[in-house]
């Protein structure tokens, strides 16, 4: 990922709506700087599809949440993200909001593909300082998954489980399921 252009001052939340849409330019703002997200390769989107569709199957049969593919966020005057998925439990929708989804989610998947160290460390504070219950970042090259939460971060691999169960009771997947297709 790479800033646009240098930002001599931070832009809001209603400057960074204004910006004209462009569907080839995926953009967060973060800390006020507006962010172009680099397109993904291969591996991104077969473990971003791979989320969706274990996250498609759970709430088909636990209406607990929803389950959101590159939905932006706003968090702040200064900080709108979009995580590769993400899910928002039920009741925290408000069906007559038109604009971008003004909370955070409960939970914020990363797939990690070209973004540096320093933005991804930024984007999971980001999230857990505004309210999600879990970021879940996977490295497809490596095929593992860390888990940040309250309790710090866990390292899963192989046929370990990702599991969330206060989060999402009964969700579980052997972290190499979420990387069929590599």
């Amino acid at each position: 990922m790479e800033s646009m252009s240098a930002v001599a001052a931070r832009v809001t939340m209603d400057e960074f709506l204004a910006l004209p849409e462009d569907e080839t330019i995926r953009r967060e703002l973060i800390g006020g700087e507006v962010i172009a997200m680099s397109r993904a390769g291969q591996f991104h989107e077969i473990v971003k599809s791979n989320f969706t569709q274990k996250f498609g199957a759970y709430f088909e049969m636990n209406p607990v949440g929803r389950g959101f593919s590159e939905t932006s966020f706003r968090l702040s005057p200064h900080d709108s993200l979009m995580p590769d998925v993400s899910v928002v439990l039920a009741g925290r929708l408000n069906p007559a909001h038109t604009a971008l989804i003004p909370l955070c989610p409960d939970l914020a998947v990363e797939v990690v593909s070209s973004e540096s160290a320093a933005l991804l460390q930024t984007k999971i504070k980001l999230c857990l300082g505004h309210g999600a219950r879990s970021v879940w970042v996977a490295y497809p090259e490596l095929r593992l998954i860390h888990v940040y939460d309250g309790s710090g971060v866990r390292e899963l691999t192989g046929d370990q489980l990702l599991e969330a169960p206060a989060l999402l009771p009964g969700f579980s997947v052997p972290v190499s399921a979420l990387f069929v297709g590599l």
